[in-house]
């Protein structure tokens, strides 16, 4: 063997072995090695279908049942039926329409090990499902009036995913070699909530600026510059109570014709949430600039709202 022809098969012989190293390094855990505490509350997560490039599917769950790690304390009967997630290529979407034996379907468009993605995307969408998304499904367009708040607390959600799994995989991964991982993503999350569209204006409150952005968001629930400003602030106080994630599941369980406008939105969660967290969800209708909370809804007609937020008041009048 002369000399070029053993460099060459040295050469190829120390890629093989990389690639070894590199495969075992990054496979999925081995089982029991990690314990899930949502999948312990009944969230079953499903990874199904191709077009995850280099990852697995193994892989891709852990990494989806981590991300619910951070956002599910406890049962809940939303967790009845699985959650099935697929490549959806395009965009990531909680789809409203249940497959046929009930599971709650997702897509994400993240692919190959981009985890960071896959966390944001999928704290994303598994807020819509703990949230009762299908509500916006009725063929009643008031039902989705207030559909931009639910994206921006689901926005929220995925931020957050994003910067508690960050710290958590410093030295809690749920493999070891997912350790290295952590600062790529602190690094993403603090990307995203550094860009200059998400944040607040000089001199504005969150009050004044929504009371300029209402209509045109209750119009189109999908103004992801404006819904990310909201995502910021509810993050904020997100993050210092992280306990109230589990005000989700009383969003949107209103019954048609109880709401009129997003003071009345923001009202019924506060009275479908249970007793532990409905001062929360006063603080974030407060933060809003509907701060009248504490009167029921039956005492608290849509002129009395008027008094408290301009917005309202053109609600009343959309002519004016």
């Amino acid at each position: 063997m002369g000399r070029q022809t053993a460099a060459r098969f040295v050469g190829r012989t120390l890629l093989r072995l990389l690639a070894v190293i590199v495969a075992v390094a990054f496979a999925a855990p081995p089982a029991g090695a990690w314990t899930s505490s949502s999948r312990a509350f009944g969230v079953d997560i499903r990874v199904e279908g191709d077009g995850w490039g280099s990852a697995t599917r193994e892989e891709v769950q852990t990494l989806l049942q981590a991300v619910a790690d951070e956002l599910v304390d406890g049962p809940n009967p939303v967790f009845a039926h699985p959650v099935v997630v697929t490549q959806g290529g395009d965009a990531p979407v909680a789809l409203f329409a249940p497959g046929p034996a009930g599971e709650h379907r997702v897509r994400v468009s993240a692919h190959d090990r981009a985890w960071a993605q896959y966390a944001y995307q999928f704290g994303h969408e598994l807020c819509h499902v703990m949230a009762g998304h299908t509500a916006h499904a009725a063929a009643d367009p008031a039902r989705r009036r207030h559909q931009w708040f639910e994206e921006a607390l689901c926005e929220a959600a995925g931020l957050y995913a994003l910067r508690s799994m960050a710290a958590r995989w410093r030295d809690d991964a749920p493999y070891p070699a997912w350790e290295d991982y952590a600062p790529v993503l602190a690094a993403y999350v603090e990307r995203l909530l550094a860009e200059p569209h998400r944040q607040l204006p000089a001199g504005q409150s969150a009050a004044q600026w929504l009371n300029t952005h209402l209509h045109a968001l209750r119009d189109d629930p999908y103004r992801r510059a404006d819904n990310e400003v909201v995502a910021n602030l509810l993050l904020q106080r997100l993050e210092a109570s992280p306990e109230h994630w589990g005000a989700l599941y009383a969003l949107n369980r209103h019954e048609p014709g109880q709401v009129r406008d997003l003071g009345d939105y923001l009202l019924q969660w506060r009275e479908h949430a249970p007793t532990e967290h409905r001062a929360f969800v006063a603080e974030l209708a407060g933060l809003l600039g509907f701060g009248d909370e504490a009167a029921p809804s039956a005492q608290r007609p849509l002129e009395r709202l008027a008094a408290y937020m301009p917005a309202a008041r053109a609600t009343l009048n959309p002519a004016n």
